[in-house]
């Protein structure tokens, strides 16, 4: 079936709307909103957050935020961290029970329109509680990227939360071994063409075997003192399918083709030949790219794969997120003479997303949870956070000139580039992504997961692993999303 794309309106009115009105009014997408800006919070009540754990940087900046917001509110604020793996099921489990356990959740982007029935929208809330309503909100959140909006607004077009951070899949590679004269000139020798990151997943396939080398074999003429790999890959049970959102997004296919009606809102899924035959490709090439990775690859994730970099044991992480820059970027102490880059995923369509901040129906302090989101994508927040460093999600933080400076460049200026350069390809993308239209998009992204793992080491083949993901989308979505699916043989 043929993917209506005529018009892309719904998924994004109200942020487009909102834009539009401060172009209009002349307020900035850069006014700065700081704690002093915060009224008097009527509720009393204590609230309870949850909030992601695992990251280093995450868990050194936003404690003292937290403080500093219930030190001028005068509102007590507990918080809980939880690691990846285990926000979706202990969240989901709190919210199908209504438990009230926590005032301000963790939202992957994936589960918005899942958990959206159990969750304030931010215009309801800006209308309940901010004394200039919907425009008191949208004044700060002018400055977000509109893309990480998208990914935190529902089907029917309504923002579900606040992003605070970000995760968009990017290549980190060692640019000084890009850079070397001799590998360069053996390169092209080899392959006939240029050395530079790759754009193509032939030139992938060709960068991951050439630097794939032995202990003892020579990278910019010194004999390698470990076995070094091309490439590094998330194969492990655990995030595999954000490589292949961005393999199968960059080769124009999708888990499932969301069609529209005459007025762009969303009608069905057909998971169509084109999206089966664009999942079988990029499992071909995934398990050809895994040649050249390290056998420990199959059983980990970007935990494994970044010190792997740092050691100069791998030169290129193809699928790698943003927030991983700064971690990444040690192998510039602990390597002599190395220099990480960044650039765009094979396809420009590298997984996107972010964690934003939402807030259950049940919550005991709607009014105390709506300042604490609006502050943590403030200006002033977002800044801090950038710096920490970790990815944020304001245009306006990521544009200052300052990071471009030799002061700032390679901890904060070379991120906000990549970062730019990756929304603005995707925002025309994003409000067709299954992720950002299924009421099931979080169970399918974890059954994703298993499948994909099974296929990548050869327990499914690549025909029974496309068949067994198919079904077990199709009968996911059938159960617990809201429209309906259909296959096309």
């Amino acid at each position: 079936m043929k993917k209506k794309t005529n018009v892309v309106r719904g998924f994004v009115v109200l942020i487009v709307a909102a834009v539009m009105a401060f172009t209009v009014t002349g307020v900035s997408a850069g006014e700065k909103f700081t704690l002093k800006d915060i009224p008097e919070i009527k509720n009393r009540e204590p609230i309870h957050v949850a909030m992601f754990g695992g990251y280093a940087q995450l868990e050194v900046v936003i404690p003292p935020i937290l403080k500093k917001f219930s030190e001028h509110t005068g509102i007590k604020v507990t918080n809980e961290k939880m690691v990846m793996t285990s926000i979706y099921p202990k969240i989901n489990v709190e919210l199908i029970a209504q438990t009230g356990a926590y005032d301000s959740i963790l939202v992957e982007a994936s589960t918005t329109n899942e958990w959206a029935r159990y969750l304030w929208a931010m215009d309801d809330l800006a209308e309940k509680y901010d004394p200039k309503g919907k425009e008191g909100l949208w004044e700060v959140l002018a400055g977000i990227d509109k893309a990480q909006l998208a990914c935190a607004t529902d089907r029917k077009g309504r923002l579900m939360g606040v992003p605070y951070w970000n995760y968009t899949q990017i290549n980190i590679y060692r640019k000084d071994v890009h850079d070397d004269p001799t590998e360069k000139a053996n390169f092209k020798k080899k392959y006939g063409y240029d050395l530079a990151p790759a754009e193509t997943r032939q030139q992938e396939l060709d960068q991951a075997k050439f630097f794939t080398r032995k202990k003892g074999e020579l990278l910019k003429g010194k004999p390698l003192k470990d076995d070094l790999f091309g490439v590094g890959l998330m194969a492990g049970r655990f995030e595999i399918n954000d490589e292949f959102s961005s393999i199968i997004w960059g080769a124009g296919g999708h888990w499932m083709t969301l069609i529209r009606d005459k007025d762009g809102t969303p009608k069905e899924f057909v998971i169509t030949k084109k999206d089966k035959k664009v999942l079988k490709e990029a499992m071909i090439y995934y398990k050809e790219l895994l040649k050249y990775a390290s056998p420990g690859c199959i059983n980990t994730y970007w935990d494994f794969l970044v010190p792997q970099l740092q050691e100069g044991k791998v030169i290129s992480l193809p699928y790698m997120y943003t927030g991983l820059d700064s971690w990444a970027s040690e192998v510039e102490k602990t390597t002599p003479g190395a220099r990480l880059g960044l650039a765009l995923c094979v396809g420009k369509q590298g997984y996107i997303g972010n964690f934003f901040r939402a807030i259950p129906l049940v919550t005991k302090n709607a009014e105390a949870n709506y300042w604490l989101a609006k502050y943590l994508a403030s200006y002033e927040v977002q800044k801090e956070i950038q710096e920490s460093p970790v990815p944020g999600i304001r245009r306006d933080v990521l544009e200052d000139p300052k990071y471009q400076t030799e002061e700032w460049r390679n901890r904060v200026g070379r991120l906000a580039k990549i970062c730019i350069k990756q929304w603005d390809y995707q925002y025309p993308f994003v409000k067709d992504y299954m992720y950002f239209n299924s009421a099931a998009g979080g169970k399918i992204y974890e059954q994703q997961i298993i499948i994909l793992h099974d296929g990548a080491t050869g327990k499914l083949t690549v025909d029974k692993m496309v068949k067994k993901l198919t079904k077990t989308t199709m009968k996911l979505q059938r159960k617990f999303g809201e429209l309906p699916v259909s296959e096309e043989k």
